[in-house]
C-alpha cells in the first residue's frame, strides 16, 4: 500500500540538511524551500536536481532565494521594484508574481520546518559580541517564520535552534517567551517558556558523530487533532541508546592527507598538504598550513592538550602566537568520541578542528566537517570554500532531521480520527477504533451490549452526525472539539426490511404469479411494505453526510438495485472467522478491504427440506432464546471483520 506523502515548506532552509533528512525518510514531499543565500541556494537546487529528481526548472521555482523578513511579498508574490533588481534575476517568475501561494498552490501543508539563524541567540556569539547581540536584527527572524506559518495553517511545525536561545534576552525579554506569545497568538500549542528547556536535544542521540545541542521547538495548529506531548514522545523513540558514532566512525572512510615536505604553488594557491588522492571522494582538501600551524596542531595533539585548563591553553596561546586573547583558540577532534559542535566559523579558520592524526597536521577538510553533519557523500556543496564551511556549520545534520521526520511520520500516521460507528450497540467496530487510540464512538437507540456506555450515542444517529456530537448512554454529553468533524463513518443501518431474505413477507403468498405492483400486503405482515420505503430512506440518509470517508455495510438485499451495486462483497473467513455472510460495502473515500487471515467458511446446518445454512445463523433460530437474543445473532459483526476495518481504515489521517 502506497503510503502518504506529507507536504512541508523548508524555511532558512540554507544548502539542504533539514529538507535533506525528511526527504530521505520517502515519506515527505517538499513544496518550496526559503534561503537568502546564494550559494546555499544554489547548493540546494543542485542537489535537488542530481538526488531527487527535479528538473532544473522546478528547483529553481522550488527553492526560492529571497529575504524572509520581506514576509508579504514572500508569501503573495507582486514584488517591488527593489526586491526585483535584488533577487528577480535568481527565481522563477511565478514566484514573483504569486509568491509561496503561487509555487504552494492547491496543496494543503502539513508541515513547515525550518531554522532560523541561531548566531543572536549562541553563547558564544553573545559574548563575542559588544552589545551582546541585544541590536542583531536576527532576534527577531522567528517572526517572519511566524508569519509564513500563520498564512499556511500548517498542522505543525518544527523550529529548530541552538540551546542558547533558552538564556537569550533581547531588550531584556527572554526569547522564548516572544517565540511562545507569538505562536500561541496565532493558534498554535507549543511548550510554555517554563517547559521549553525539555525540548533540547543532542543530535548524538540521533546516529550523528557529533555533540550538538539544539532546541526542537514543535507546533501544532489548535484544531488538528494533534498531541504536544506525544509527538515529542516519538521523537525520544529515535534516539539510539547503544553506542554513540564517533569521529572514527565518521572519518576513517577518508583518505589520509599528510603534510609535503615543501609546499607548492599552484596559481594563486599553495598546498601544504597532499592532494586528494580518490577523486570519487570530492571536495576532500586540506587547507594551506604553514610551518608553525602544523607544529601546533602536532604538539597538540600528542600531548592531549584538549584537557588542560582553559588558562593554560590562553597562555599556550601567546606563547605561541604573541597575541593574547580571552578564548580557546585551539581544539583538537578525538578519534574515540562524537566531535564537538561544527560551527560556520569554520568558514575563518580550522583551529578548532583539528584533525585527531597527529601525523596529518591540519584543520578537517569540507568533506570531514560534511561528514560529521551525515551529509551523503555524493552531496556537493557549490560556492567557495569559506561558505562551504558555513554552509555546512549552519545546517541541521541529516541524520537529525531523518530522525525527527520519521517520529513525526510515524505519529502522523497514526494519528486519532474521530470516528463514528452508527447502529451498532455491540461496539465491535467502536472497540477496534478505540484498540487503536482512536477517538470512536458506537450509536444506536437501543443501549449498548458492549460494556461501554461512555462511547455509546443512546440516540437517533441522524442527529449525532451534524452535531459531532450528542448525549453519551452514562448520561453525559459529548461533542466533538471545536473545528473538528467526524473523519470516518461506519453505518450498519437496519437490514430487516432490506435484506434478501425478508423479501418473502412483503407481499401475499398467493401473489406470487402478478407484477409487484399488483401483488397485495403479506396477511400476517401488514405495513412492511411502508417500512421498507423508511428503511430505504433512512440507508439514503447516510449517503448524504459530509463526512469525509465513509462506509455502509448490508447484506445483500434491494440496496444493490435502490441505490446502487455495492463496492465490495466480503466474507467473515476473509478476516480470520470461520463464518460465511455475505456482507456488502458501499463506499466513500475509502479503499477495498484486502483479505487478512483466510480460513475456511465453517460448519453447516442441513435442514429437513434440504437447505443448508451456516451454523451461526441456524443457531439465531433456537426458539430457547429470546427473540432480542436471536435479533443479536442475525445482525452480529464478526470480530476479524471489525479488527480488518480498524487496522485498514485506521491510517487515512
Amino acid at each position: 500500500m502506497v503510503k502518504k506523502k506529507y507536504t512541508f515548506i523548508d524555511l532558512f532552509a540554507g544548502c539542504g540538511g533539514l529538507s535533506e533528512g525528511f526527504l530521505r525518510t520517502g515519506r515527505f514531499k517538499a513544496l518550496a524551500h526559503v534561503e537568502w543565500e546564494k550559494p546555499m541556494v544554489e547548493t540546494l537546487r543542485h542537489r535537488l536536481v542530481e538526488e531527487w529528481g527535479e528538473s532544473e526548472d522546478e528547483a529553481k521555482r522550488k527553492v526560492v532565494l529571497f529575504d524572509i523578513q520581506k514576509t508579504d511579498e514572500l508569501i503573495n508574490g507582486s514584488w517591488l521594484e527593489e526586491s526585483n533588481q535584488q533577487y528577480g534575476l535568481h527565481n522563477a517568475n511565478e514566484v514573483k508574481t504569486r509568491g509561496l501561494k503561487g509555487i504552494v498552490g492547491k496543496h494543503h501543508v502539513n508541515l513547515i520546518i525550518g531554522g532560523p539563524p541561531c548566531q543572536a541567540y549562541s553563547i558564544h556569539g553573545r559574548a563575542t559580541d559588544k552589545d551582546s547581540m541585544q541590536n542583531d536584527y536576527r532576534n527577531y527572524l522567528f517572526e517572519s517564520f511566524c508569519k509564513v506559518v500563520d498564512a499556511f495553517q500548517p498542522d505543525l511545525f518544527v523550529f529548530e535552534n541552538v540551546g542558547g536561545l533558552l538564556s537569550a534576552k533581547p531588550g531584556g525579554v527572554p526569547v522564548r517567551k516572544r517565540i511562545y506569545d507569538a505562536f500561541t497568538q496565532i493558534g498554535y500549542v507549543i511548550r510554555t517558556p517554563e517547559e521549553m528547556p525539555t525540548a533540547l536535544y543532542d543530535a548524538a542521540d540521533f546516529n550523528v558523530p557529533q555533540h550538538r545541542p539544539r532546541v526542537i521547538i514543535l507546533g501544532i495548529r489548535n484544531n488538528a487533532k494533534l498531541n504536544l506531548d506525544d509527538l515529542y514522545a516519538a521523537i525520544d523513540k529515535e534516539k539510539n541508546l547503544k553506542a554513540k558514532l564517533t569521529v572514527r566512525d565518521a572519518l576513517s572512510q577518508l583518505p589520509p592527507l599528510y603534510p609535503l615536505a615543501q609546499p607548492i604553488k599552484e596559481g594563486r594557491y599553495t598546498w601544504s598538504h597532499q592532494k586528494n588522492p580518490n577523486p570519487e571522494i570530492t571536495q576532500h582538501e586540506a587547507r594551506n598550513h604553514g610551518p608553525r600551524e602544523r607544529a601546533i596542531f602536532k604538539e597538540w595533539i600528542e600531548n592531549n592538550m584538549n584537557h588542560i585548563s582553559h588558562q593554560a591553553m590562553i597562555d599556550y596561546y601567546y606563547e605561541k602566537t604573541g597575541h593574547k586573547t580571552l578564548y580557546q583558540k585551539y581544539k583538537s577532534l578525538e578519534w574515540d568520541k562524537p566531535s564537538h559542535t561544527i560551527v560556520a566559523h569554520l568558514s575563518k579558520d580550522g583551529y578548532m578542528f583539528i584533525h585527531p592524526d597527529p601525523e596529518q597536521q591540519r584543520s578537517i577538510t569540507i568533506r570531514e566537517a560534511a561528514c560529521l553533519m551525515t551529509f551523503p557523500m555524493d552531496y556537493q556543496f557549490l560556492g567557495s570554500t569559506p561558505y562551504n564551511y558555513k554552509m555546512i556549520g549552519n545546517a541541521v545534520p541529516v541524520n537529525f532531521a531523518k530522525a525527527i521526520a520519521i517520529a513525526l511520520y510515524k505519529y502522523l500516521d497514526k494519528k486519532k480520527m474521530n470516528v463514528l460507528v452508527a447502529c451498532e450497540e455491540s461496539q465491535a467496530v467502536c472497540k477496534a477504533f478505540r484498540a487503536r487510540g482512536h477517538n470512536a464512538y458506537s450509536c444506536d437507540i437501543l443501549e449498548c451490549s458492549g460494556g461501554h456506555p461512555e462511547w455509546h450515542f443512546k440516540q437517533d444517529v441522524l442527529q449525532v452526525i451534524p452535531n459531532h456530537g450528542g448525549v453519551l448512554e452514562n448520561g453525559t454529553e459529548y461533542h466533538l472539539p471545536e473545528g473538528e468533524k467526524w473523519d470516518l463513518m461506519i453505518a450498519h443501518p437496519p437490514c430487516t426490511y432490506l435484506s434478501v431474505s425478508g423479501a418473502r413477507w412483503l407481499y401475499h403468498p398467493d401473489d406470487a404469479h402478478l407484477p409487484i405492483e399488483q401483488r397485495r400486503e403479506h396477511p400476517h405482515h401488514f405495513g412492511r411494505r411502508k417500512m421498507k420505503e423508511e428503511a430505504i430512506e433512512f440507508f439514503m440518509e447516510f449517503t448524504k453526510t459530509d463526512i469525509e470517508h465513509w462506509a455502509i455495510e448490508n447484506p445483500v438485499g434491494c440496496m444493490n438495485s435502490e441505490y446502487r451495486k455495492p463496492d465490495q462483497i466480503v466474507q467473515p473467513f476473509w478476516f480470520g472467522d470461520q463464518a460465511s455472510k455475505k456482507t456488502c460495502l458501499w463506499l466513500h473515500n475509502l479503499p477495498l478491504l484486502k483479505p487478512t487471515n483466510m480460513v475456511d467458511e465453517g460448519p453447516r446446518v442441513v435442514l429437513s427440506s434440504g437447505r443448508s445454512l451456516p451454523k451461526w445463523y441456524s443457531d439465531s433460530f433456537n426458539t430457547k432464546i429470546s427473540t432480542e437474543e436471536r435479533r443479536k445473532l442475525r445482525s452480529k459483526t464478526f470480530l476479524g471483520f471489525a479488527e480488518a476495518l480498524a487496522e485498514q481504515w485506521g491510517n487515512l489521517k
